[in-house]
């Protein structure tokens, strides 16, 4: 818990005093068939993700919502790292990770693919809880950042773009 005071306080104290915050993001993608383990997003910043400059947090939660009316429900892999990095030559591209973008900003992964759809609308939403993934920001920052894969097994095809977003829950230091 660099940089801040918590450390002085007891656990429960502790608990007591981090924020709990819901982050909305556009998960902007191209609109293209993007092929399974190819990018849908990357380097989707999640402003004032933490407490401080530097300071870390845990990803509890993330619901997608899919406005799109084609049903196409994908399967998709969400990264989250430190730096403002790409991990493809563009959204609907390979993934390509070099020295230049390399994994070790990268703090974990999970996958969501459990989703409902509310009809008459044709609107679709996944729900992932109790994720616990802990995060650190960069010295300098309070911001992390997403990339999203399309791990669906098949392709995924938005009819135009915006038509994902996301709302991640986040514990605070």
């Amino acid at each position: 818990m660099a940089r801040t005071k918590l450390k002085e306080f007891t656990a429960s104290e502790r608990l007591n005093k981090m924020a709990v915050d819901i982050i909305d993001l556009n998960l902007t993608t191209d609109a293209e068939t993007i092929g399974d383990n190819a990018c849908v997003s990357q380097s989707i910043e999640i402003p004032n993700a933490v407490a401080v400059n530097g300071g870390s947090g845990i990803i509890q939660s993330i619901m997608v919502h899919n406005a799109d009316n084609s049903l196409e429900s994908p399967a998709l892999e969400f990264i989250v790292a430190q730096a403002n990095t790409s991990i493809a030559s563009d959204e609907g591209a390979a993934i390509n990770i070099t020295g230049a973008n390399s994994i070790t900003n990268f703090l974990g992964s999970f996958t969501v693919s459990n989703y409902s759809t509310m009809t008459p609308s044709d609107h679709e939403f996944a729900v992932k809880t109790n994720i616990g993934l802990a995060v650190k920001a960069d010295d300098d920052t309070r911001s992390l950042y997403l990339h999203v894969i399309n791990r669906s097994g098949g392709d995924y095809t938005p009819s135009t773009t915006g038509q994902l977003t996301c709302r991640i829950g986040i514990v605070k230091d």
